[in-house]
């Protein structure tokens, strides 16, 4: 899933240290992130960012329109 993707990524990149702070495993983050395993729910995302947010700061924003589409923007959260 793209949005797991860009939150690692955000992170720094490190899978195993995304996984530690958002709370999953890393296999089950590695799966999704190719695609080797269903991508989380919305409900699941919701909890990874929120975990992201207040370990790090890094804030994701997620849009989801009536069509069923998923948008999303990621912001360190230490805008002017």
């Amino acid at each position: 899933m793209p949005a797991i993707g860009a939150l690692v990524k955000a992170m720094g990149g490190s899978l195993r240290q995304s996984a530690k702070i958002m709370g999953a495993s890393y296999a089950t983050l590695w799966r999704q992130k190719e695609a080797k395993k269903n991508p989380p729910s919305l409900d699941a995302l919701m909890l990874y960012a929120n975990r992201v947010y207040t370990r790090t700061g890094i804030k994701m924003v997620v849009t989801v329109t009536p069509d069923m589409n998923l948008y999303y923007t990621i912001t360190d959260g230490y805008e002017d």
